[in-house]
């Protein structure tokens, strides 16, 4: 059934990327305009990871995720070198993060396959990704060009980055612990990752509308 599909996670992945298309598809920026593609992933492998799960006898959709697992690593890493672009050249940092990110990823790829989940992949990018959004703060507090912060896209989009894999990252270290506490049906992660959710794709929705209106008001 449709209904199938309708999860917190996917209504919140379809509505950023509508915001993005709409908001990012006459953008100058190649980066920001990436975000369309990334978010048009993000909700298509969800969509595709839950119809596997839904129709596949061994319920395996660990390989859709190893998928679009490159696809948030280059993209991500791209808008990054965006943000970094205005204040120093922080893109032999980024390349080597990737490089790191690639060789994580071949070795999860030959000591599991293409069919378990490259979860050493994942957590060394959320340190990663956590890292980086704390760099861009700080190079944006030591900064002396005043930015409204409240409409500031940039601010907003590393926000999201930030409290998303920080608060994953956490979450993965005491995973044995929470998931051990049950609510109303649900483990204790399975809350706190839809709010994570929420952040994210909120912050990011934001930001493209912020990205927006100082495009049409520049």
């Amino acid at each position: 059934m449709l209904s199938d599909y309708y999860t917190l996670n996917t209504i919140c992945e379809f509505i950023c990327a509508v915001i993005a298309l709409i908001c990012l598809r006459k953008d100058k920026a190649l980066a920001w305009r990436l975000m369309i593609v990334l978010m048009v992933a993000t909700f298509v492998s969800e969509t595709a990871g839950r119809y596997v799960f839904l129709h596949s006898a061994s319920q395996n959709n660990h390989w859709v995720y190893n998928i679009f697992i490159l696809f948030e690593i280059v993209i991500t890493h791209i808008m990054f070198a965006h943000l970094f672009s205005r204040y120093t050249n922080f893109k032999p940092v980024l390349i080597i993060g990737v490089i790191i990110l690639g060789l994580c990823y071949a070795y999860d790829m030959y000591n599991k396959g293409f069919f378990w989940y490259s979860n050493h992949t994942y957590t060394v990018m959320s340190v990663l990704f956590v890292l980086y959004s704390l760099i861009y703060y700080y190079l944006r507090f030591k900064d002396d060009q005043y930015v409204d912060l409240r409409y500031s896209p940039e601010f907003w989009w590393a926000a999201g980055i930030l409290f998303f894999f920080f608060g994953a990252t956490a979450s993965n270290l005491f995973d044995e612990q929470l998931y051990a506490v049950m609510l109303y049906k649900h483990h204790l992660t399975y809350y706190i990752f839809r709010f994570l959710d929420i952040l994210l794709y909120g912050f990011w929705s934001y930001s493209f509308i912020c990205r927006k209106w100082l495009i049409t008001t520049t």
